[in-house]
Formats: C-alpha cells, sequence, structure tokens
C-alpha cells in the first residue's frame, strides 16, 4: 500500500507540473497572437488615418481600424472630412510612414487592450500652393484597443508626447 501512494503522488505531481507548463504556454501564445493583430491594427490604422487627413481617402475606409466613436472624435479626420484639413490644398503623392509599438498588454482572456505607440512622418511627397507642404506632427499615443466579435480596433488615442524631428 505504502509504494502505491508514493507511485500515485508521483504521478499525480508531475501531471501537476505538466499542466501548469501547458497553461503558461497557451497564455503565451495568445498574448503573443494578440499582440501581433494589435501591431497589426495599429500599424494599418494609422496609416489609413493618415492617408484620409492628407490624400482625401474616404472616411468609410477607417471602419475596419478603429471604432464609429473614436472617428467621431478625431479632430483631424473630421477637419479632413470637412475641408478645412492642414492638408486641403496640398496634392500628397506618398509618404514615408513609422510606427514603432514600445508597450503592448492584453490579457488572453480580456477585451481590451493597452498599447504606447511612436507614429513618425518624416518626409512627405507632394506639392502645396504655399510652396513647401505641411509638416506632419509627430507624435507618442496611448491606445486603448477592443476586441468587437473578433477584431481589434482601437477605441481611444491619447497624446502621450509630442516629437521633434531628429
Amino acid at each position: 500500500m505504502r509504494y502505491l501512494r508514493r507511485l500515485v503522488w508521483f504521478i499525480a505531481s508531475r501531471l501537476f507540473i505538466v499542466l501548469i507548463l501547458l497553461g503558461i504556454l497557451t497564455v503565451t501564445f495568445y498574448y503573443a497572437m494578440n499582440a501581433t493583430n494589435i501591431y497589426v491594427v495599429i500599424k494599418d490604422g494609422m496609416a489609413r488615418r493618415a492617408q484620409v487627413i492628407m490624400m482625401d481617402e474616404p472616411i468609410s475606409s477607417l471602419d475596419a481600424y478603429f471604432t464609429a466613436t473614436w472617428i467621431e472624435r478625431d479632430a483631424q479626420v473630421q477637419a479632413a472630412a470637412a475641408g478645412t484639413g492642414a492638408y486641403q490644398n496640398s496634392s500628397i503623392t506618398g509618404f514615408d510612414h513609422r510606427i514603432a509599438l514600445s508597450y503592448v498588454w492584453c490579457w488572453p482572456w480580456d477585451s481590451v487592450a493597452t498599447a504606447t505607440v511612436t507614429e513618425r512622418i518624416p518626409s512627405i511627397d507632394g506639392r502645396s500652393p504655399s510652396g513647401s507642404v505641411p509638416a506632419w506632427q509627430n507624435a507618442r499615443y496611448t491606445m486603448i484597443l477592443t476586441n468587437e466579435s473578433g477584431n481589434w480596433k482601437i477605441q481611444n488615442i491619447t497624446t502621450a508626447g509630442l516629437l521633434t524631428d531628429d
């Protein structure tokens, strides 16, 4: 009986360790999957936002990346839609858009994530009647994203600091 009890305890303790390791691996996998999806949404969404502001893209193209309430609150997007944006009289043909994700946190079982992002547009190709095209204001943002029906969307963007040109 003593040997049977020791054998059962040995098997149970090893099984417990294996289950803990599988749990950690599962949480890590889902965290990495969510972080990758969030990075893609931020990178593509912010690039599309810059296109809407500078290149007269339709606002409806932002629906895949941003919540409707944020699109309505975004002053630059709304100014571009109203024809009063800084790039309204400019003819932009392209730009160099760069995103650096410095922090992201999302629990695998949660539907809200936070991220810290640095956005830069170092060069803009185009013409303006005033001579030079207005420069883009590079900034560091804190973002809140929500998972709606399996898709991550940017719910809120807060400017954490403006960046000067390097």
